[in-house]
C-alpha cells in the first residue's frame, strides 16, 4: 500500500512540474512576448514585409476580434498585433541557425535545444506525446487558463520553430 501512495506522489509531480505557460518569461532579443510596433523596429528595423494576415478566426482574426492585426515580418521572425494590444511573437524560425535564441526564464531555447528539455520547462502536455512514441513534428502547448499557447516543431529530437497558437 505504501508502494501505491509512492506512485502516486511521484506521478503528482512529475506531471505538475513546468506545465504552466507563462507568456511573461518570454524574451527574444530583449523584447518581450508582447512588445510596441516603435520597440520592435527600434531592435530590428524596418520589417522585411508588413501585411494584413486575415486569418480566418482565433485571437488573431480581425473578424473575430473586431480589430485590426498587422504582421511585421522578418528574416527568421514574425510579430503580429496591433498599438493597441501590442505585438506577439507569433513565429520565430530556428532551423540551422545557432545564433537565435528565445529566452524563456532561465532557460535559452534554440536549435540545439532537445526535446528532452522542452519537455522539463514545458512538462506534461509534451512527455505525453513522448511516451506516445511522438519524436518529431509540432507541439502544442496550451495555457492552462486562456484559449491559446505556443507550437514548438522538432526535426530529429532538436527545435527548428516557435509559433503563438490560438484556437480557432
Amino acid at each position: 500500500m505504501k508502494i501505491f501512495y509512492l506512485f502516486i506522489i511521484l506521478i503528482s509531480t512529475q506531471t505538475s512540474f513546468g506545465q504552466n505557460l507563462d507568456f511573461e518569461k518570454f524574451e527574444f532579443k530583449g523584447l518581450n512576448f508582447y512588445s510596441s510596433k516603435s520597440k520592435i523596429i527600434k531592435k530590428f528595423g524596418d520589417p522585411n514585409k508588413q501585411f494584413e494576415p486575415n486569418y480566418d478566426c482565433g485571437g488573431l482574426s480581425a473578424e473575430w476580434q473586431g480589430v485590426k492585426y498587422f504582421t511585421l515580418e522578418y528574416r527568421d521572425v514574425k510579430f503580429t498585433g496591433n498599438e493597441k494590444e501590442k505585438y506577439l511573437i507569433e513565429k520565430i524560425n530556428f532551423k540551422n541557425d545557432n545564433t537565435i535564441e528565445l529566452i524563456y526564464g532561465k532557460h535559452k531555447l534554440n536549435c540545439e535545444t532537445e526535446l528532452n528539455m522542452l519537455s522539463e520547462i514545458f512538462g506534461k502536455q509534451i512527455k505525453d506525446r513522448i511516451a506516445k512514441g511522438q519524436l518529431n513534428g509540432l507541439f502544442t502547448v496550451q495555457h492552462e487558463k486562456m484559449d491559446d499557447g505556443i507550437t514548438l516543431e522538432i526535426e530529429n529530437g532538436k527545435l527548428i520553430s516557435f509559433g503563438y497558437w490560438t484556437s480557432c
